[in-house]
């Protein structure tokens, strides 16, 4: 096999520049030796995680008939048990088979696959394993299996799992990433100035899915309108429509910076009370992407809006 660069090998995958850089030169060892390491994907939602994951896949070529090995996606909430995934995935996909294994969303693996899985995974030398289950034995080659794992949560993936795997940490896309994203899938519209970058990519969230989604949104406006083209006035009409607020915020987040903005600096609990929710949803669900944006500040005092923050809440759009 020859050795391919990382932009024939992931053409077809916009940003992630170093989560591609690092798996090329896994697909290059796997070239040459015939293996890769097991590989964590870890990447909020719509970051495009399952199709890395895929094309990875897909260049993980069989060395007698230079294809792609098979490929099983498999939703690790749908696995209930050892028991299962031992006579349904096991004994049918990884026995005599040359295969590449997707276990997305991981956090949701029961217990005792994941202990299973750390046998498996036991890293060797030999790149080999076997594992015996209720008179099941399995001799599992890692030339033959590959293992990718996917999820939104490594918080909850057990750490020795963890531990047994190469982690690759994905980012948000970037405004001009996510402006070639919506332009992939309105090839047929023209966008007037900066607009894509300036004004609608900043809604997106940094997210894929968002992107997707809006191009719909954008087709089906343009096709009520009879036009190609879409300009600042068409997105202030298909704003007001959407009712899309700063940086695709939710009604919810803008209450919280609403709140901070009448209110000045509050604690947690007092927010919360405010807010009429809890806590935690409060810090797991709404603030955490405002303190990316930086409109709010946590300190050991409460939670605040930053100058970026008040001033957007002087904006005569909010």
């Amino acid at each position: 096999m020859t050795t391919t660069t990382t932009n024939n090998l992931f053409k077809n995958i916009i940003g992630q520049d170093a989560a591609k850089r690092k798996l090329s030169f896994f697909i290059d060892g796997y070239e040459k030796k015939g293996h890769i390491p097991h590989v964590l994907f870890t990447a909020p939602k719509g970051t495009g995680k399952t199709l890395l994951a895929k094309e990875l896949g897909r260049n993980l070529l069989d060395p007698d008939t230079f294809k792609p090995k098979a490929f099983l996606e498999l939703n690790c909430a749908t696995i209930r048990n050892l028991k299962q995934f031992v006579e349904q995935i096991m004994n049918v996909y990884m026995s005599n088979n040359d295969i590449t294994i997707l276990f997305d969303e991981c956090s949701e693996l029961p217990k005792d696959v994941t202990m299973a899985l750390l046998t498996i995974l036991n890293p060797n030398k030999n790149n080999k394993n076997t594992f015996d289950y209720e008179g099941y034995h399995f001799e599992i080659d890692f030339k033959r299996v590959s293992f990718i794992f996917a999820t939104t949560e490594p918080q909850d993936v057990f750490h020795a799992l963890v531990d047994r795997l190469e982690r690759i940490d994905l980012d948000d896309y970037n405004y001009d990433e996510l402006s070639q994203i919506l332009q992939l899938h309105l090839d047929d519209i023209t966008f007037k100035g900066d607009i894509l970058s300036r004004f609608i990519a900043p809604t997106l969230r940094g997210n894929a899915r968002a992107a997707a989604k809006m191009a719909v949104h954008i087709t089906n406006y343009c096709a009520s309108k009879s036009k190609n083209t879409f300009d600042k006035d068409d997105w202030n009409s298909l704003k007001r429509t959407l009712d899309i607020l700063p940086f695709g915020m939710t009604k919810i987040e803008l209450r919280l910076l609403q709140t901070l903005h009448r209110d000045g600096m509050l604690r947690l609990y007092n927010l919360a009370a405010k807010m009429q929710m809890s806590r935690s949803a409060i810090q797991n669900n709404y603030e955490v992407y405002l303190q990316k944006l930086n409109l709010i500040e946590v300190t050991q005092n409460g939670r605040r809006l930053t100058k970026a923050g008040e001033k957007l809440m002087e904006e005569d759009e909010i």
